[in-house]
């Protein structure tokens, strides 16, 4: 079987959550099925399968002259061969366009925080507008959680009959041994991703700033991109430049030492369309400490400390009561444990194929 993609999330994010999605699933397709990649531009982050075709954008210049008969080949040589077309974003890269392609089209749903929050970042409008554009071509959209479903159908509802849920998986082994006792002599508490707007972590550091005040050794660490300059003043006001550090980019084996160095996960975000930080942390033995809100329950469940993403006193006791041992550690890492177990990458690309064969099979019907 072959399926197309296009290759807009591996140009434009160079690490996060959706790429990894896309990689994790593309990686475990059957061995004899023939994924094609039309406009890569980072082969280093491509997916691992025996039979990946990779076609980047044009390298002839200019490129505004060349890139449309680059189009013109893929569809000849992928596009009219493939039963099944998966953009990896709801915009399509180098030209490519929906209203050339026959075969059916599987649309992911990642969250609907800028069809929800449409003002709160600067792309809002046009995220939206772009997911309207794919859904209206979609014969079905795959969401990755019941809460991305139910605010999918709240905003799109013709596509009611047309969806699925489908969870991420975990890419680390579930650790089994507890972590030292001496992770309590200088606890760090970690956040991983992005931070901006509905990421809620100005809350977080003001909370970790009053948690200071009555622990003496409590650190966070940051993990994703870069501080900004407004983090790294809101970070110097609050009187905790000494307590926090950055670790921008980490690689996959970086970020599993850091959540396995970690006493808890502190992840306050006020909207997610799944939540891979708290599955990592629990597959990794690391407490997660999350928000109560959308699709944050069903990845934890019991497993875990859920808050009031807004009650900032809530978080500090709650990091308090964490650094001293003072919360049921080792029942939640092993209810954690079992949690993660549910998850896997191989189930998800699984429920993918099978998608994959029910939509070419219709296509096929006369």
């Amino acid at each position: 079987m072959q399926v197309a993609y296009d290759g807009h999330i591996f140009r434009w994010q160079k690490v996060g959550g959706v790429s990894r999605y896309f990689r994790e699933v593309i990686s475990r397709l059957p061995r004899d099925w023939t994924p094609a990649i039309l406009g890569e531009a980072a082969p280093q982050n491509l997916p691992a399968h025996p039979r990946l075709i990779a076609s980047g954008l044009s390298s002839l210049r200019p490129r505004s002259l060349s890139q449309p008969l680059k189009v013109r080949w893929w569809e000849q040589r992928h596009l009219s061969r493939a039963q099944v077309f998966h953009p990896t974003y709801y915009g399509l890269t180098g030209g490519l366009s929906y209203a050339r392609i026959k075969c059916p089209v599987v649309v992911t749903v990642h969250d609907l925080i800028s069809a929800t929050y449409p003002q709160l970042e600067d792309d809002g409008a046009a995220t939206t507008q772009g997911m309207r554009m794919a859904l209206d071509r979609a014969d079905h959209a795959i969401c990755v959680s019941r809460a991305t479903e139910r605010d999918l159908l709240t905003h799109f509802p013709h596509m009611a009959g047309k969806t699925s849920v489908i969870y991420h998986g975990t890419s680390f082994e579930v650790v089994r041994e507890a972590a030292p006792p001496s992770i309590f002599e200088v606890p760090v508490f970690l956040f991983v991703g992005r931070r901006s707007t509905y990421k809620n972590f100005a809350l977080l550091l003001r909370a970790f700033a009053r948690a200071c005040q009555s622990h003496p050794t409590m650190r966070l660490c940051a993990a994703g991109g870069p501080l900004t300059e407004e983090e790294k003043w809101q970070i110097h006001f609050l009187g905790i430049s000494g307590r926090v550090d950055a670790v921008a980019y980490p690689s996959e084996e970086k970020l599993e030492q850091l959540y396995q160095g970690s006493v808890a996960l502190l992840y306050p975000s006020r909207h997610e369309g799944f939540g891979i930080p708290a599955l990592e942390a629990m597959a990794c033995g690391t407490l997660a400490v999350t928000a109560n809100t959308t699709s944050l329950p069903e990845v934890v469940g019991d497993a875990g400390i859920m808050l009031d993403p807004a009650d900032e006193a809530a978080w500090t006791d709650c990091m308090l009561a964490i650094a001293t041992d003072k919360v049921r550690r080792s029942e939640l890492l092993e209810r954690g444990r079992r949690r993660a177990t549910e998850f896997s990458w191989e189930a998800t690309a699984a429920k993918h194929a099978a998608e994959y064969r029910r939509l070419a099979l219709a296509s096929s019907r006369p």
